[in-house]
């Protein structure tokens, strides 16, 4: 400042008293940790000292960067002083004296400060102004650490706040441009493991907070050749091949694990900084953020693993870029969906009399309930559970697009398909002894089919996808009527099925009309048999 021209001894020696006093109680009150007002209720008693004043009125932002007024002494005296702008000294009409001065570092003003002197003190305008100006070059520099570190911890609560987006990829979206627009991130990539299938990977690109490639609809070619020549390795913090396989010469990575007792590999953030990187504040908030996203992505593995009990990982996706996707379509509900049930034939006698030891049983069960399973997920279906060695399907949720009757064909394509699977399975060299045996006739599986009105949705303290009504319960009798290789169709769901006029009718042949009396269930059952070709 002009004012610091050709400065006398005395004010030299003025300028460095303050100038050391003030840093020696700004570093007591940084070492004890004090908050803005209680560190100002200490510098501004001690700059009246200093100058002689009897009042001192300072506004700056706090620690959350709200405006703020500090005073001490008869600052109220300086409430109804006029706003000046730069810095000066003039006499007041009541005939004290008024000093002030923005606080500013580098440019940037954090505050500004009026100091009030009984009497006229005008004639010591260079002495005076040179002690402010003193003491509030080390205040500058503690208020820009202040405002810095409020806005750092702005800036940390914002991502984190993007984060909570139930949908993880928006919130990834919004997180990054975020950052971007703050502190400058050019590149960002975000890859992750599949929290059902670990072999399989998910990515998210972007340039300047844009997102610009991403695994499902735009894939980055160098991403892909990486996956397909290394996997999981891309993950290594030991190793540099995720950098390679982007291009980032630079920047900073972070390997997202499962948590601090653990060490499992979740995925990958790397991203650069601008042309001269990263500064510290710009470090820590990339580093709180990849943090977050790593306990993000622990809750999102954690829905997507929840609904991979029931659903297929398609269905999972489309429900999870819907925010409230548990409220829209998992809530329970009324609906009229078609149901499978398919026991395993035979299966107390395979598993006592040919396979017995509980190993090769267990081997047995998780083969066949895989395949099933994924048969259901393969024609539309969603798993409800199993039941011994019997599986149940649904057909029609969770988003109940086709009317009645295309669900039941969906229900009939997927019953056929199990049969078919089960069939084929005593062919493997490990079920062969099976058919071999004598003690039954080979491998197959018993299914009912019923089209009726259910309860479905999330129920029970686990929150499982499932249904109630009295049609599951016929289901179950009707199911248990089949013999080998057989499935049968209650009397709504055929009716159904033959108004859908799809070609796979051709394929089919029913049977005659049966009813029959079964326990717990007020009227006899009336189902035809459904012969597959």
């Amino acid at each position: 400042m002009d004012h610091r021209k050709d400065l006398s001894v005395d004010e030299l020696r003025a300028f460095h008293r303050v100038a050391i006093e003030a840093d020696h109680l700004l570093e007591e009150c940084l070492r004890d940790r004090l908050p803005l007002r209680a560190m100002l209720g200490r510098f501004l008693p001690a700059l009246g000292g200093w100058m002689g004043a009897k009042a001192a009125r300072l506004t700056t932002q706090d620690e959350h960067l709200q405006h703020e007024t500090f005073g001490w002494g008869e600052s109220e005296l300086l409430q109804h002083a006029s706003e000046r702008t730069g810095d000066g000294v003039v006499k007041l009409p009541s005939g004290d004296t008024l000093v002030w001065q923005p606080l500013d570092l580098a440019g940037s003003e954090v505050g500004r400060i009026q100091v009030l002197i009984a009497g006229d003190r005008t004639g010591d305008t260079k002495i005076l102004r040179v002690m402010l100006d003193a003491a509030c070059e080390e205040l500058d520099a503690v208020l820009a650490g202040v405002h810095a570190a409020a806005h750092k911890q702005r800036l940390i609560v914002a991502v984190n706040q993007a984060l909570t987006n139930p949908v993880f990829e928006l919130g990834i979206d919004t997180a990054v441009a975020l950052i971007h627009k703050e502190i400058c991130v050019p590149e960002f990539t975000l890859l992750y493991r599949d929290a059902v299938d670990t072999q399989r990977f998910h990515y998210r690109v972007y340039a300047h907070g844009q997102l610009c490639n991403d695994s499902e609809r735009n894939p980055h070619p160098g991403i892909e050749r990486g996956l397909k020549r290394h996997g999981t390795l891309l993950l290594d913090p030991d190793q540099q091949l995720m950098r390679q396989t982007v291009g980032y010469a630079r920047g900073v990575d972070a390997v997202l694990i499962s948590g601090m007792t653990r060490s499992e590999w979740l995925g990958k953030v790397l991203c650069t900084g601008g042309e001269h990187g990263f500064s510290t504040f710009a470090l820590d908030v990339v580093e709180v953020m990849c943090e977050s996203i790593g306990q993000r992505l622990v809750d999102f593995n954690r829905e997507r693993r929840h609904l991979a009990q029931f659903f297929e990982a398609k269905v999972i996706s489309e429900l999870l870029r819907d925010p409230s996707y548990a409220e829209r379509f998992l809530a329970p509900r009324e609906e009229t969906i078609a149901v499978l049930y398919a026991d395993i034939n035979s299966f107390t006698k395979i598993s006592e009399q040919v396979l017995v030891d509980s190993s090769s049983i267990g081997r047995f069960v998780d083969r066949w309930s895989a395949g099933a399973v994924q048969l259901l997920w393969d024609h539309g279906g969603v798993f409800d559970k199993m039941v011994g060695d019997c599986i149940i399907g649904h057909f029609g949720p969770p988003f109940f697009r086709e009317p009645p009757e295309q669900r039941a064909l969906s229900a009939v394509k997927a019953a056929r398909a199990i049969s078919r699977f089960t069939a084929e399975l005593e062919k493997e060299p490990l079920y062969e002894k099976v058919p071999q045996s004598g003690v039954v006739k080979g491998m197959g599986v018993a299914i009912g089919l019923n089209l009726c009105a259910m309860s479905v949705g999330l129920f029970g303290p686990n929150q499982d996808y499932t249904g109630f009504s009295s049609g599951m319960n016929s289901t179950a009798r009707l199911q248990s009527l089949a013999g080998f290789r057989e499935t049968l169709g209650m009397e709504s769901f055929c009716e159904a099925l033959e108004k859908t006029g799809d070609n796979v009718l051709q394929e089919l042949k029913f049977g005659d009309w049966t009813e029959t009396p079964v326990k717990n269930v007020k009227k006899p059952l009336r189902y035809r048999m459904i012969h597959f070709s």
